[in-house]
C-alpha cells in the first residue's frame, strides 16, 4: 500500500487527462476520471478511505484504455497503478458467470479447442437462430459473451494445425507468431492472412503450440498471480529461440507482451501491420479494390503500442481504396478486454458513438478494419444488435484477400 500511495503522488492534479478519459467524458463525474481514480485510490492506500463497493465500482469502470498515460506531464503509470489496486483487492470481489467462462476457455487449451469446434457447430443457421429465437442466452446468463458470436462461419474455417509455416520467397529470418486465444476461437481466417503474409515477404514463421493466453485478461480483472503464471508459460514458448522478431496479431495480446518483464520478449514484440510495412512488400502485389473503409486504431495499438501508423500505411498498397479514419475524438470503442462483459451499457454507448460516426454521412463502409480481436468482436456484435451492414475484419486479412494469386 505504501509503493501504491507513492506512485500516486506523481500524480500533480494538472486535469490535462481529462478530456481524453470516455468514462469522464460520458458521466462528468470527476471519479470516472483518471485525476479522480487516483485521489480515490491514494486515499485508500492510506487508508484514509475504507475500501466499499462504490469505491471498487468507480475504480473497475475504468477501461483502461491509457489515454491519459499518453497526454500525462508528469508520465504517471496510471494503468499499472490501477492494476495493482484491482489485485490488492481481487479476493474480495465477485467475477460473473460469463468472465469465469471466458477465462476457463482462454487459459485451458482443451477447453479451448472443444470451444473451436462446438462454436463451428453453433453457427449453423439452426442452433445459433433457434437458441436466439427462444432467448436461450439470457435464460442461461450467457448473453454478453453469446452476443459476440457472429452468424457467419468464414473466419473460423482455416486450419491451424502446424507450429511451422516456412517461407515461399528468399528467407530474410525467423519470427515467433503470436495468435492470441480470442483469435483461435473467434478468428481463425486473421491468423492464416498473417502466416500467408509472413511466408510471402520472405519469413519461416514459428507457432508454438505450448503458448496459451497473454494475460491481460487476468491482469486488468485483479488476477496478477495467474496472469504472471501464463507470462511463465509464455517466455518457454517464445524465449529460447533466436527470432527476428515476435509479431503480435491482436493489439490487445502485443501490449501485454511488450510489458512483460522479460525484456527479450517484450522488446522483440511488435504488432503485425507495423512489422509487414517494415519489410516494404517488395515481393507482394495486390488486386485493386474500390471500396471504402473505415479504420479503427484499437487504444492498445495507439497509446501502449504506439504503432498506429503501420495499419494505415499497411492498407495504402491496395490500389484504388478508399480510406477513412476514426476521429481523434473516439477515444474507446468499449470493448477493453472483459470491460465489454462486466459493463455492457457503457461498452455499448461507446461502440455506438463510434458507428454513429461510422454511418453519419449515411454511406457505410464496405469494411471496417481493427487490429484487436476483442474490438473487433464487440464493434460487430454492437452493428448486428442495430441491423448495420458492415464487415469487422483486421487489416491483415484484407490485405491477404486481395493478394495477386
Amino acid at each position: 500500500m505504501h509503493e501504491l500511495a507513492k506512485k500516486t503522488d506523481l500524480c500533480v492534479q494538472c486535469g490535462l487527462c481529462l478530456p481524453h478519459c470516455p468514462t469522464y467524458a460520458k458521466t462528468q463525474n470527476e471519479n470516472e476520471s483518471p485525476r479522480g481514480r487516483l485521489a480515490l485510490i491514494q486515499a485508500w492506500a492510506n487508508k484514509d478511505l475504507p475500501n466499499s463497493e462504490k469505491l471498487q465500482s468507480h475504480i473497475d469502470n475504468c477501461l483502461l484504455c491509457r489515454s491519459c498515460e499518453k497526454v500525462c506531464p508528469t508520465q504517471v503509470p496510471y494503468g499499472e497503478i490501477v492494476d495493482d489496486f484491482r489485485n490488492a483487492i481481487y479476493s474480495k470481489k465477485p467475477s460473473s458467470l460469463n468472465l469465469t467462462l471466458l477465462k476457463q476457455i482462454v487459459h485451458h487449451k482443451k477447453i479451448n479447442h472443444a470451444a473451436q469446434a462446438l462454436l463451428k457447430r453453433y453457427q449453423s443457421s439452426v442452433l445459433q437462430n433457434t437458441a436466439r429465437l427462444f432467448k436461450l442466452p439470457q435464460l442461461l446468463k450467457l448473453d454478453k459473451i453469446e452476443r459476440l458470436i457472429s452468424n457467419k462461419k468464414n473466419s473460423n474455417h482455416y486450419l491451424i494445425a502446424q507450429d511451422f509455416y516456412p517461407a515461399v520467397a528468399e528467407v530474410k529470418g525467423d519470427v515467433g507468431l503470436f495468435s492470441g486465444c480470442m483469435g483461435a476461437l473467434f478468428d481463425q481466417e486473421t491468423i492464416h492472412s498473417a502466416i500467408r503474409l509472413l511466408n510471402i515477404a520472405g519469413f519461416n514463421v514459428h507457432h508454438p503450440n505450448s503458448q496459451t493466453c497473454c494475460g491481460a485478461l487476468d491482469l486488468h480483472s485483479g488476477d496478477k498471480k495467474t496472469a504472471t503464471h501464463l507470462e511463465h508459460i509464455n517466455l518457454q514458448a517464445f524465449a529460447n529461440h533466436d527470432w527476428t522478431a515476435i509479431i503480435s496479431i491482436a493489439s490487445g495480446c502485443g501490449s501485454q507482451l511488450q510489458d512483460y518483464k522479460n525484456k527479450k520478449i517484450a522488446n522483440k514484440t511488435i504488432d503485425i501491420s507495423q512489422f509487414l510495412i517494415n519489410q516494404k512488400l517488395a515481393s507482394m502485389s495486390f488486386t485493386p479494390l474500390d471500396s471504402s473503409v473505415i479504420l479503427h486504431t484499437p487504444c492498445s495499438l495507439k497509446n501502449s503500442m504506439q504503432q498506429e501508423q503501420g495499419a494505415l500505411n499497411l492498407v495504402k498498397q491496395i490500389p484504388d481504396i478508399k480510406i477513412k479514419s476514426i476521429s481523434s475524438n473516439i477515444h474507446c470503442c468499449g470493448s477493453a478486454g472483459s470491460y465489454m462483459l462486466q459493463h455492457p451499457k457503457m461498452a455499448e454507448s461507446l461502440a455506438d458513438d463510434l458507428i454513429n460516426q461510422v454511418i453519419a454521412d449515411n454511406e457505410t463502409p464496405e469494411y471496417l478494419l481493427t487490429s484487436n480481436i476483442g474490438c473487433a468482436l464487440h464493434i460487430s456484435a454492437r452493428c448486428r444488435e442495430r441491423h448495420i451492414e458492415l464487415e469487422v475484419i483486421h487489416p491483415v486479412t484484407l490485405l491477404a484477400r486481395q493478394l495477386t494469386k
